[in-house]
C-alpha cells in the first residue's frame, strides 16, 4: 500500500483525520486545493493556467489537476513515504485516472478510507463551524474562541450556510458517490461519529489491517 484515499461529505472529518494521521503516522498529506494553490504560488506554467481559470470563475479540468497530482505522487514515492489524497479522485474518471499513473502500477497500491456519517450529523456540524480567515484552522461550537491561535479572525463562512450545505451534499451524492462504488473492493467504511478520540482510534485498527503502524 503506497497510496491513501480518504473520502466522506463535507463535514465527514476528513481534514482532522488528515491532520492525525500526519502526526502520527509516516505520511505526505495532499489535499487538491493546496496543489493548485502551490502551484500558483510558484508562478509556473500549470500555475499561472490555473490562476486564469479561477480568475474568470472557472473550474479546473480533470487534464490539470490529474497531471498536478501524477507530478506530486512521483516525488513522494521515491521518498517511501505513505501518501494521503485528500479531495481526489472528485470524480470516477479521476478515480479511473489514478489507477492508470505509473503505467499502472499505483492500482494495487491504493486503499481506500471513507469516512461515514449521517447527513443531518453533517450539516449541524458543518453550519456550526467556524474557520480561521488567516491560516483556515476549522473549529466548532466547542471551541470557546473568538481568535485563532495564530492570531486570526474566526470568521462563518457563506458555503457553511445551511442551505447551501444540503446543496453541497446533493452534488456529493451524485458526482463523489460513484468515486466509492468504484473502490469498492479497496474501501473500508469508518464512522466519522463520534468523540474525535473515538473516531482516531478506528482510524487507527483500519491502518492497521492495512500494514500500517503509527510512529513510535
Amino acid at each position: 500500500m503506497k497510496i491513501l484515499i480518504l473520502l466522506g461529505a463535507p463535514g465527514a472529518g476528513k481534514g482532522t483525520v488528515a491532520q492525525y494521521l500526519a502526526e502520527n503516522y509516516d505520511v505526505c498529506h495532499f489535499s487538491t486545493g493546496n496543489l493548485l494553490r502551490n502551484e500558483v504560488k510558484k508562478e509556473s506554467d500549470i500555475g499561472l493556467k490555473v490562476k486564469d481559470i479561477l480568475g474568470s470563475g472557472g473550474l479546473v479540468g480533470d487534464d490539470i489537476v490529474n497531471g498536478i497530482v501524477a507530478k506530486n505522487i512521483e516525488e513522494v514515492l521515491g521518498t517511501g513515504s505513505l501518501v494521503v489524497l485528500d479531495g481526489y479522485p472528485r470524480t470516477k474518471n479521476q478515480a479511473i485516472e489514478l489507477d492508470g499513473m505509473m503505467a499502472g502500477s499505483l492500482k494495487n497500491e491504493i486503499r481506500v478510507l471513507e469516512l461515514d456519517v449521517d447527513s443531518e450529523v453533517v450539516v449541524r456540524r458543518i453550519s456550526q463551524r467556524r474557520v480561521c480567515s488567516s491560516c483556515g484552522k476549522t473549529y466548532g461550537p466547542q471551541d470557546k474562541i473568538e481568535v485563532c491561535a495564530c492570531g486570526g479572525e474566526l470568521i462563518k463562512r457563506k458555503d457553511d450556510e445551511e442551505s447551501v450545505v444540503r446543496d453541497r451534499l446533493k452534488k456529493y451524492e451524485a458526482e463523489t458517490r460513484p468515486v466509492s462504488d468504484y473502490y469498492v473492493d479497496r474501501l473500508v467504511k469508518v464512522s466519522g461519529e463520534g468523540k474525535p478520540e473515538e473516531v482516531t482510534q478506528r482510524v487507527d485498527e483500519t491502518l492497521a489491517k492495512f500494514g500500517i503502524k503509527k510512529r513510535r
